[in-house]
């Protein structure tokens, strides 16, 4: 039984929240809509039904220089599964630091400048990168502050996407 009288979501009431888990798992993820480096614009909600990799980031931070060629190698694989990447850069320069630096390293997947007031709504971003994987229903599965491996990014989410798989 759920303490909280909660949901009937498929995906982690807010109740079974473990200590020293983020504040956001099981709760729906903030929604926001920022300009692409495209021009086009990102909105969360656009995505349910998606698994989304919300991936807060900069330029200038080694760890997450060094996890994108994952995200990127995932996207390719698993994009057409149901699964968007999108990127929140948190330079102060925005797209004139994120541009010359995407555009290097081949990033395929959506760009977005995020700030103070975003980053607040996913619970202070206190460590880049940070890292969020929302559900298709919208709720936040799992949160990671730091540099996360793409071995455990695929064990994230491996359940997700059968669930997509098995929902379509």
């Amino acid at each position: 039984p759920i303490a909280n009288g909660g949901s009937q979501s498929t995906e982690r009431p807010a109740a079974q929240r473990t200590p020293g888990q983020h504040p956001l798992q099981g709760e729906t993820a903030p929604d926001f809509s920022l300009e692409r480096m495209n021009g086009e614009t990102f909105r969360l909600s656009d995505h349910r039904g998606e698994i989304v990799v919300v991936n807060f980031w900069a330029t200038w931070c080694p760890p997450c220089r060094k996890e994108i060629p994952g995200f990127i190698q995932l996207q390719k694989q698993f994009g057409t599964e149901g699964v968007t990447f999108i990127g929140i850069s948190l330079d102060d320069t925005g797209f004139e630091a994120v541009r010359p630096y995407a555009e290097n390293m081949d990033i395929n997947y959506p760009l977005v400048v995020g700030g103070d007031r975003l980053a607040r709504k996913y619970g202070g971003i206190r460590a880049l990168p940070t890292s969020f994987v929302v559900g298709p229903e919208g709720t936040v599965q799992y949160a990671r502050p730091g540099f996360l491996p793409e071995a455990e990014l695929r064990r994230q989410l491996k359940p997700l996407l059968e669930r997509v798989k098995t929902s379509s």
